[in-house]
C-alpha cells in the first residue's frame, strides 16, 4: 500500500544521476576512508576554526561521499542494497548530529564505574584489562556501582582517537550518557562487567546457529512458499489477495529477515570485538563482553510488560534512537516549532573536564559549559514506563502526574516527528531500491515513500495505549490501594493484585501489540515485497539451504 500523496515526479530529478556500477573496490575504500576521516576529526578540537572545518567542509563531503554511495552504487543483493543504504542515511543524519548541531564534545560523555575513574585510563585510551578487569577484584561488583561521566581526553591525543572511535561505532550508545533503555535479559550474564570472554563468546556462538536455522527456514517460506508474492514482479501476488494465514506467514518472514540481518551482525562483530579486547586487554565498552548486550529483548519481557512502549523503548535495538531525538525531538520539535521541552535526562551529570583541557587555549578544548546528557532521553516518547520498569506500577510513587491536554497534543506531534524520520530514514533504502530495480520506469514520490506509513501511526497507538493505561492504573489506585503493596514472600512483583488479574492484563496487553503490529506491518511487508527486496530471478546468485532441501527438496535458492 502506497503513501496517497500527490504524484510528484521524481523521474526528470533521478534521470539526471550517474549510471549505476556494481560496489568495486574504490567504492568500498571510499566508504571506509570516509569513516576514517569522520573518526580522525572528532579526535580534533571542536571550536574555533576546527568547529567552522567540520561544519562548513567536512560535514558537506562526508554526506556528498555516502549520497553518491546510495545513490550511484548498485548491491549484487537486493535486500543489502536496501540495508546498506539505510545505513548509510543513518551515517549522514549522525554527521549532522555531530558535526552541525550537537558536537559530541558538549553532549556526550562516557559512563564508568567511580572505582574505575580514579585510576586514569592508559595512555593508549583504554581501560587496561590488569588494572579494571573485575575477576581479579572478586569483591567488586562493578555493576552495582554509581556511574559517572569520563573526563573527554585533550584532543590530538590516542586516548581521543579511541573516544571518538567508540563514540561513532558505538550506535546504542552502550557505556554513554546516550545509552538506549536495556530490557532485563541485557544486564546479566554473559553481558555484564564480570562475564567471561569464553562465555560470552559460546552464548553467541550458540545463538548464531539458532539465528541462522530460523533465518533459513523463513528465506524458503519466501523464496519457495511464497515466491509469487516475494518476486517483486509485475503480476505478482498483492497483499489484499492474501489469506491471513497468508499474510501473517508472509509478515513473519519479513520480520524475522530484519531481525536475524541486524542479529547476525552484531553477534559476528561482538565475537570478533571481544576477542581482539582479550587478547589486546582492552575492558571498553566496544572490546568486553559488557559492551554487547542482545539487540532485543525476548518475547518474555514483552508478556511480562505488554505493550507498544515497552516493544519500540525497550526490546526493540535502538541503532537511531539518538539521532531521531535529538534531531527530530529537540531539534524540530522543541527548536524549530518552539514546542515545549519534555523528555527524561538519563544522566544529566556533566562531566569533569580536565585541568589540561580548561587551561588550554591553543587546542581548543575548552568547553565550560558542557551540557552534557542534558538533552538524551530514557526514551524519546513520553508514552513509555518510566525507566526502570516498575514492579508496583499501581503504587503513589509510579503514577504520573497528570499530564495537561497541551503537553500531551503537544508530545504527540513530537513523536509523529521522530517517527517520520525514521520512516524517511528507512525509505533511503526504498530509493536506492527502485533505482536498481526500476530505473527506468516512471518514477513518483509515492513510489519511494512505502514504508513511512507503517511509522506514522505508530505515535497514535502510543498514544491511545497510553491513555488506556493512565485511566485503568489511576482507577485501580484509587479503587484497590492495597493491590500496590508490597506482599511478602512473593517478591512483591505486583503487590496483592489478584492472580487472574495480573495475568488477563498481561493477555490483553500481550494481544493488543501484536494485533497492532501484525495490522499495521502490512505497509512494511508489502513495500518491501514490491521494491524487490527479497527478488531471487534474472541469474541473482543462489545460496545453499537446509530447509529448502530438506522440505521442498530445493538446496539452491
Amino acid at each position: 500500500m502506497a503513501l496517497h500523496l500527490p504524484r510528484i515526479p521524481l523521474s526528470p530529478v533521478l534521470a539526471k544521476l550517474p549510471p549505476l556500477h556494481l560496489k568495486n573496490p574504490t567504492d568500498y575504500n571510499l566508504a571506509f576512508g570516509t569513516l576514517g576521516l569522520i573518526i580522525l576529526v572528532l579526535t580534533a578540537p571542536h571550536t574555533g576554526g576546527w568547529r567552522l572545518l567540520r561544519l562548513g567542509v567536512i560535514a558537506p563531503l562526508c554526506i556528498g561521499v555516502f549520497g553518491y554511495l546510495i545513490l550511484c552504487t548498485e548491491d549484487e543483493h537486493d535486500f543489502n542494497q536496501w540495508g546498506v543504504a539505510t545505513l548509510m542515511g543513518s551515517f549522514i543524519m549522525r554527521i549532522w548530529e555531530f558535526f552541525i548541531f550537537f558536537p559530541p564534545e558538549e553532549n556526550c560523555h562516557r559512563l564508568l564505574p567511580r572505582s574505575q575513574v580514579h585510576p586514569t585510563p592508559s595512555s593508549n585510551g583504554h581501560l587496561d584489562a590488569k588494572k579494571s578487569d573485575s575477576s581479579t577484584h572478586q569483591p567488586k561488583k562493578t555493576d552495582d556501582e554509581v556511574l559517572i561521566p569520563e573526563p573527554i581526553p585533550p584532543p590530538f591525543t590516542l586516548a581521543k582517537f579511541y573516544w571518538s572511535f567508540s563514540l561513532w561505532f558505538s550506535y546504542r550508545g552502550i557505556g554513554w550518557n546516550t545509552t538506549c533503555p536495556l530490557s532485563p535479559s541485557s544486564r546479566q550474564h554473559p553481558y555484564i562487567r564480570q562475564s567471561s570472554r569464553k562465555h560470552f563468546a559460546f552464548v553467541q556462538m550458540r545463538k548464531w546457529i539458532i539465528s541462522y536455522l530460523v533465518d533459513d527456514f523463513f528465506r524458503s517460506i519466501r523464496n519457495i512458499y511464497s515466491a509469487q508474492f516475494f518476486s517483486g514482479l509485475p503480476g505478482a501476488i498483492p497483499y489484499t489477495h492474501l489469506s491471513q494465514f497468508e499474510r501473517g506467514l508472509n509478515s513473519t518472514a519479513v520480520v524475522v529477515r530484519i531481525y536475524f540481518s541486524l542479529v547476525n551482525s552484531h553477534i559476528a562483530m561482538s565475537i570478533i570485538c571481544v576477542i581482539i579486547g582479550g587478547i589486546l586487554g582492552w575492558e571498553t565498552e566496544m572490546f568486553a563482553p559488557w559492551g554487547w548486550p542482545p539487540l532485543f529483548g525476548d518475547l518474555g519481557e514483552l508478556w511480562k510488560y505488554p505493550g507498544l512502549s515497552t516493544l519500540w523503548s525497550r526490546t526493540w535495538q535502538g541503532y537511531n534512537r539518538r539521532w531521531l531525538y535529538v534531531l527530530g525531538w529537540i531539534g524540530i520539535g522543541e527548536n524549530i516549532l518552539g514546542l515545549t521541552h519534555t523528555g527524561i535526562s538519563s544522566h544529566p551529570t556533566i562531566p569533569p573536564v580536565p585541568k589540561s583541557q580548561t587551561l588550554s587555549n591553543g587546542n581548543g578544548a575548552s568547553s565550560p559549559s558542557n551540557p552534557s546528557g542534558q538533552i538524551t532521553p530514557s526514551h524519546p516518547l513520553p508514552t513509555s514506563p518510566l525507566p526502570p520498569i516498575d514492579p508496583h506500577p499501581n503504587s503513589p510513587r509510579s503514577i504520573r502526574r497528570k499530564m495537561s491536554t497541551r503537553l500531551m497534543v503537544q508530545n504527540l506531534i513530537k513523536s509523529f516527528i521522530t517517527f517520520l524520520l525514521s520512516g524517511l530514514s528507512h525509505d533511503i533504502g526504498s530509493l536506492a531500491l527502485i533505482l536498481k530495480n526500476h530505473r527506468h520506469q516512471e518514477i513518483y514520490l509515492s513510489d519511494v515513500l512505502r514504508l513511512t506509513p507503517f511509522f506514522i501511526v505508530q505515535p497514535f497507538a502510543l498514544a491511545f495505549e497510553a491513555l488506556i493505561k493512565t485511566h485503568w492504573r489511576t482507577w485501580k489506585a484509587n479503587h484497590h490501594p492495597t493491590w500496590s503493596k508490597h506482599r511478602e514472600g512473593r517478591g512483591g512483583e505486583r503487590g496483592n493484585e489478584p492472580g487472574w488479574l495480573v495475568l488477563t492484563e498481561r493477555l490483553v496487553g500481550f494481544i493488543w501489540t501484536w494485533t497492532w503490529l501484525g495490522y499495521t506491518a502490512r505497509f512494511f511487508v508489502e513495500g518491501t515485497a514490491q521494491l524487490g527486496a527479497f527478488r531471487r530471478d534474472g541469474g541473482r546468485e543462489l545460496f545453499w539451504t537446509f530447509w529448502g532441501g530438506v522440505i521442498w527438496g530445493k538446496w539452491y535458492i
